[in-house]
């Protein structure tokens, strides 16, 4: 996995969740959904890396699973970035 994906990955997290909630640093495995993520932030999520990376993303690309942690997400993204 590209470590700078992963690096631009962990920011739009901090900048869509918000510093104050986000440990520091964030471990690639941190268990995002239920520690740092709910619905509306998954929602602000996905248009945060929508219009970053430029793609949008496909309903049955979305799932819960993408979202568990950094490392499961940036996966999400690089295949629609290879796309």
């Amino acid at each position: 996995m590209d470590n700078s994906l992963i690096s631009d990955i962990k920011n739009i997290i901090t900048d869509t969740v918000g510093r104050n909630v986000i440990p520091d640093p964030l471990p690639d495995d941190y268990q995002l959904v239920g520690n740092l993520l709910d619905s509306l932030a998954v929602t602000n999520l996905i248009i945060a890396l929508e219009e970053y990376f430029g793609f949008i993303f496909n309903d049955d690309e979305l799932s819960a699973e993408a979202f568990e942690t950094v490392l499961s997400l940036a996966e999400l993204v690089s295949g629609k970035i290879k796309a």
